[in-house]
């Protein structure tokens, strides 16, 4: 099954080029209001709006969002979390346990929105 995530952004060219940057999505489409990242079978769509313009607050976490996409990632967390960190993102402390057999760390992209992390055996 093919599946997808909508995040509405700021700033499209930036948010685009953190997720290409860390988790390696290629821009299938684009226009001034939209980019369509793609790898595998999933798709990140993101939407340039004037409300999402003025309620996204830069590298601002925004905790009361009900909901958090999650990345499984096979690298060391300290090399997710420089590459992260380069693109004006920041990783939480990892919490402490395993999920599905993988360190779960939470971190915040360079508009605020969190995800989680399940990082892999090369932690």
């Amino acid at each position: 099954m093919k599946t997808g995530l909508v995040i509405y952004s700021s700033s499209i060219d930036r948010l685009s080029d953190f997720y290409c940057h860390i988790f390696g999505f290629e821009v299938s489409e684009h226009d001034e209001s939209y980019a369509l990242l793609t790898i595998d079978e999933f798709e990140l769509v993101l939407l340039e709006t004037e409300i999402s313009k003025k309620s996204t607050g830069l590298n601002k976490p925004r905790e009361d969002t009900p909901i958090k996409p999650t990345f499984f990632v096979d690298m060391p967390l300290e090399m997710i979390q420089r590459m992260i960190e380069e693109k004006d993102g920041f990783v939480y402390e990892p919490k402490g346990w395993l999920f599905g057999g993988r360190k779960v760390c939470d971190a915040c992209d360079c508009e605020g929105n969190i995800f989680q992390l399940r990082v892999g055996e090369y932690s």
